[in-house]
């Protein structure tokens, strides 16, 4: 597959997530639970991936679900807390503090490989954490609010798991790889729900009801079916560092989509975090440096 071809699978992986900022925000609006939510939405996303790629599934080995199950591990910890903290902040708010494992995948592949990450990547980081700064502090006390903290811990663990999943689908069938992930992802899933007293009754005693549990299944569907599956194939085309700023584009669609379609405040901060997002986004694509040689010689002329 051609490097441009898995940018665009990326960016739409993107779209498709920043979509599903509002579903998510439309059912906890509904009085669905965290645990609810996450239970119906992965729990379709896995039962899809092992119907349609079985034949491979039974013909993997121990070390690539080993694998698959650790990423679930991490990719669960980052929804947990991504989808906890989409409780108690807005839906634009949690699509743009994600945009922060932007920042924190250079310190782990620092951490992980002993080797520094390039400039361009830093300086997107810098910018991207300044467009989180201005829609998450409060400017009259400098505080910030509890679900952007944690929404920003689950772009913690989504860093991490963008680095190590980038890391695998070169050296293993992603599809399988996928397969385990979401599994594990579905095990934790479960637990939670039934700690949090299961799926109840009352989800299917009304056309309403039914409804919202019909656009859980189709969270499952497309946000965590399709876009994890574009983004699997992306990754392992691309290096993880370009891969998370590519996937990182929910964190513009998001709340675009949200104020568009949710009735999301919008205000002067949240307009300064969507510009340096996007301008974290776009440093990140190009060489700055070619950019100030080519005027130089146009000067010279």
């Amino acid at each position: 597959m051609k490097r441009n071809l898995a940018r665009v699978i990326l960016t739409l992986a993107g779209i498709i997530w920043g979509l599903g900022f509002i579903g998510n925000k439309y059912l906890i609006d509904n009085n669905w639970t965290e645990a609810q939510l996450l239970f119906v939405r992965f729990g379709t996303a896995t039962l899809l991936i092992f119907i349609v790629y079985i034949k491979r599934i039974l013909r993997t080995n121990l070390q690539v679900i080993k694998k698959g199950l650790s990423l679930g591990i991490l990719l669960y910890l980052g929804f947990f807390f991504q989808t906890w903290g989409l409780a108690h902040t807005t839906a634009s708010n949690n699509a743009l503090i994600t945009a922060g494992y932007i920042v924190v995948l250079p310190v782990i592949i620092f951490i992980m490989e002993k080797k520094g990450v390039h400039y361009k990547t830093v300086i997107a980081g810098f910018v991207t954490l300044m467009g989180i700064g201005f829609i998450s502090l409060d400017f009259s006390d400098l505080s910030v609010a509890f679900g952007d903290v944690l929404t920003f811990i689950g772009s913690i663990f989504y860093g991490a798991h963008i680095y190590f999943l980038g890391k695998q689908t070169k050296k293993v069938d992603l599809f399988v790889l996928m397969a385990f992930q979401l599994l594990m992802f579905s095990f934790f899933a479960t637990i939670a729900l039934i700690i949090d007293g299961g799926l109840p009754v009352s989800l299917f005693d009304s056309k309403f009801k039914l409804g919202l549990l019909g656009i859980a299944v189709s969270l499952g569907v497309f946000g965590s079916f399709i876009a994890f599956l574009f983004q699997s194939i992306g990754q392992k085309n691309t290096n993880e560092a370009e891969a998370a700023i590519l996937i990182s584009t929910e964190s513009l669609f998001g709340p675009l989509f949200a104020i568009l379609f949710y009735n999301d405040p919008f205000n002067i901060y949240i307009l300064l975090g969507i510009i340096f997002v996007f301008s974290g986004i776009v440093l990140s694509e190009i060489d700055i440096t070619v950019f100030f040689k080519k005027e130089g010689k146009t000067n010279e002329l």
